[in-house]
């Protein structure tokens, strides 16, 4: 009994230490997709939730670059695009200070050690790389929403150079595990067996060629650069989009209509024979019509879950590890219907694939969470081996109960970006408009009413979320 109350106090002791080294943090032990359940169920049932009490302490932890992602984007949705912007800009700059240090703080040794003896939700969440750039991405639409076109302009500068610093910085960090890695020889056998694991993601991970650029953002970068009369700089992002996504019709047309403005003939040329669109969609048609441009997102990006399985590590046996993996059925991406009247205005037609960019994210790091698993898996190992040496099966047994409790998954990932984006883009006759919005997850059609300006731009932003529909509308 007096060793176990010995080991009992030794396990206290290493729960004050985590707790002390501040990185017992918000998910450390609680699931994280359990405590931004109530913000996805708020907008799939339309209940209202008190903005300036939702998780304000969270919003303050270590991982508040996630929780105020969570938050503003949520705000955004509803309507409040002040929250939304301060719960933006507050992730934005805890991403910035930490992208600056130059050395490694005391926090940031406590987190990681904290990660070795606990699990990876220890590490302060810094952001995957689609989240960063959908980041500014959804700052540019606040922006817009506010009519300051200059601050959008800002922001999509930053998404676009976010895409590129994404990137490296992975890189970095790839390299980083590997050196790791080799260091704490980690055995490539356990590695493998983790990989192998994320092979059920390759299908949806095909779907795009990384995490780190996607069309939709190079999309709305392009028409922002356009309201600032910055067709150049448009038709370059419209370009990149279209590499990305070039199924997209009214991509193509835009790229060929930029294309002939500009006087890109040979470009034009090419253009045509990739994309034999008619030629009188993308020719503006009179003073007396204006456009419309439709920003579809439906849905939710999916949830990690967790996966274990036990590896041996020397003298300690089997260890159980676990980590996270996506497993949801992957379903095609449903169109949006806008009509005016009886009258069919057009379909929206997928841009980007939210789903796949979360899936190719944890798919490119699987050899970095693999490395860190084996990692831990060995320092816990070694934990057991000392604890049967003091404590005999008394003290194994109260090691094993600890790692047991404290091997949970890092299922942390910004859960109420959409699933997936669509755009329609077309001209209007000047004036009113009612809009029906159909969609086959819809309780019904919704109406929306637009202006149309002679030569304008109205931008109509609709958010599906379950059988729910949120839409605003800016005219420029």
């Amino acid at each position: 009994m007096e060793i176990l109350l010995k080991i009992c106090r030794q396990t206290a002791s290493i729960v004050m230490f985590i707790a002390m080294a501040g990185c017992a943090g918000t998910s450390t032990f609680t699931a994280y997709p359990t405590k931004i359940q109530p913000l996805i169920t708020s907008m799939v049932n339309r209940t209202p939730i008190d903005l300036s009490q939702c998780l304000q302490s969270e919003c303050k932890s270590n991982d508040l670059i996630l929780y105020n992602m969570e938050h503003g984007r949520y705000a955004q949705v509803v309507g409040n695009s002040d929250v939304s912007m301060s719960d933006f800009k507050a992730s934005m700059e805890k991403i910035r200070e930490n992208d600056e240090k130059a050395l490694i703080s005391a926090s940031a040794i406590g987190a990681n050690v904290a990660a070795t003896l606990v699990n990876d939700n220890a590490i302060p969440y810094e952001g995957e790389g689609y989240e960063r750039v959908l980041l500014h991405q959804y700052q540019a639409l606040n922006y817009l929403k506010k009519k300051d076109v200059e601050g959008a302009g800002v922001e999509v500068r930053r998404a676009n150079a976010e895409q590129n610093e994404s990137l490296k910085h992975f890189e970095k960090e790839l390299e980083k595990s590997k050196e790791e890695a080799a260091e704490k020889r980690v055995d490539t056998n356990g590695v493998s067996r983790i990989d192998t694991q994320y092979a059920q993601m390759d299908e949806v991970a095909g779907k795009v060629k990384n995490s780190f650029q996607n069309a939709y953002t190079f999309y709305v970068s392009g028409f922002i650069y356009e309201l600032l009369q910055q067709p150049n700089d448009a038709y370059i992002d419209y370009k990149k989009a279209l590499e990305i996504y070039p199924e997209n019709r009214y991509l193509q047309k835009d790229v060929l209509r930029l294309a002939a403005k500009l006087e890109m003939n040979d470009e034009l040329d090419e253009l045509r024979k990739r994309f034999p669109v008619e030629k009188k969609r993308f020719i503006d048609e009179g003073v007396g019509t204006g456009e419309l441009l439709v920003l579809f997102e439906d849905g939710f990006v999916p949830k990690k879950h967790e996966v274990k399985i036990s590896i041996p590590i020397g003298r300690a046996g089997l260890v159980s590890i676990a980590f996270p993996i996506y497993q949801e059925k992957w379903s095609d991406q449903v169109p949006l219907r806008i009509l005016s009247g009886n009258e069919l205005i057009g379909s929206t037609e997928p841009i980007c694939d939210v789903r796949a960019l979360a899936v190719k994210a944890l798919k490119e790091k699987a050899a970095v969470i693999a490395t860190r698993q084996i990692i831990r898996a060995i320092a816990k190992g070694v934990t057991s081996a000392e604890a049967r040496k003091r404590g005999g099966d008394l003290g194994l047994l109260a090691s094993t109960i600890w790692n047991l409790v404290s091997e949970s998954a890092d299922l942390r990932s910004w859960l109420t970006l959409p699933s997936n984006a669509q755009i329609l883009r077309t001209t209007l006759p000047v004036g009113h408009h009612k809009l029906a919005l159909e969609h086959p997850m819809a309780f019904g059609p919704t109406f929306v009413d637009v202006e149309i300006a002679a030569g304008g731009k109205t931008v109509l932003q609709i958010i599906q979320a379950g059988q729910q529909i949120y839409s605003s509308v800016t005219l420029f």
